[in-house]
């Protein structure tokens, strides 16, 4: 589920995705702490909400602002040494195209995790160092 994705109106994040935004994000912490992180910044943030965060993976919404189109974001925490891997799929409930709404949900993910909590980015990807 989580690698199907990259049309007009889904965006599915990757190690090698090309989009820096699409890029997996790895954080120099352990997985437990990552996803209780994740939900608890995911909780302040305007038109967002926890739709389901009792699997493994959670599943998140997000209702644009204009229409009120609701998004449903997924989310994966999985260990990757001593850093957990944030892996994403966004993608719109209706319509044939997004308008870059799901790449624009993902970065608003990412920014939100960088600036909310005292993790920080181990790296993009297993290539790269550095925050993006």
């Amino acid at each position: 589920m989580m690698q199907r994705g990259n049309g007009s109106n889904i965006a599915v994040t990757s190690d090698s995705a090309e989009d820096a935004r699409l890029r997996t994000r790895l954080l120099q912490a352990p997985v437990a702490e990552t996803r209780a992180a994740l939900l608890s910044r995911v909780k302040t943030m305007p038109r967002w909400a926890v739709a389901d965060s009792s699997g493994t993976i959670i599943w998140l919404t997000r209702t644009t602002r204009l229409f009120r189109f609701v998004d449903d974001i997924f989310v994966l925490i999985e260990p990757r040494g001593d850093r957990s891997a944030i892996l994403v799929r966004s993608a719109s409930r209706i319509g044939e195209g997004d308008l870059g709404q799901n790449r624009r949900n993902i970065a608003e993910l990412w920014a939100a995790l960088a600036t909310e909590h005292p993790l920080r980015s181990a790296s993009t990807s297993p290539d790269s160092q550095g925050t993006r």
